[in-house]
């Protein structure tokens, strides 16, 4: 049961990738078939959530299909990562933290943009608020990221914790003789 959570927990990436390219596929719909309310909800369902990368990533000359090779590349990715756990720590480190980071900058971004805010007018005002997901799909994706997250750091903890103990009773032992 321990393993199947886990694997679920490490998967989240992944699948944050995977929407991200359905989310591409939902932009080369609505090019292709604009009169779709299909192409039209399966987009505005998921801009909220994938805003910041899609602006990030159109600005490196990435088009849709660009797009969706990348997102679907990471996606690929990160569920072969998450089969093969403690092979590719670092790897799993990186693909999870920036998935974390471009959730959490799209969603500052989207809930940043208000019109008439007083206080970002003034000198000197900084905003400190917690950039809260503007979509139930956000909150899920951004909780499911973040464990991820905290799963690759104590397992990057336990590995630093277990030579360290074992160095500790080895000492002893020599100290013994």
């Amino acid at each position: 049961m321990r393993l199947f959570v886990l694997t679920f927990v490490r998967l989240g990436p992944a699948l944050l990738y995977a929407i991200g390219a359905v989310f591409s596929v939902s932009m080369l719909l609505l090019a292709m078939y604009p009169s779709r309310p299909f192409a039209w909800a399966l987009y505005l369902t998921l801009l909220p959530v994938f805003r910041l990368p899609l602006m990030l990533l159109s600005v490196a000359g990435m088009g849709a299909r660009e797009l969706l090779a990348a997102f679907a590349s990471m996606a690929i990715f990160g569920v072969y990562l998450s089969f093969h756990p403690k092979r590719f720590l670092r790897a799993r480190f990186v693909h999870a933290h920036v998935a974390l980071l471009g959730l959490v900058l799209t969603n500052a971004a989207a809930s940043t943009a208000e019109a008439g805010r007083i206080g970002s007018s003034l000198p000197g005002y900084v905003d400190w608020s917690l950039p809260l997901p503007t979509a139930v799909l956000g909150t899920a994706l951004i909780i499911w990221a973040a464990l991820a997250c905290l799963s690759i750091h104590a397992e990057i903890i336990r590995r630093i914790r277990i030579p360290a103990s074992i160095d500790r009773l080895l000492a002893h032992r020599v100290s013994l003789h």
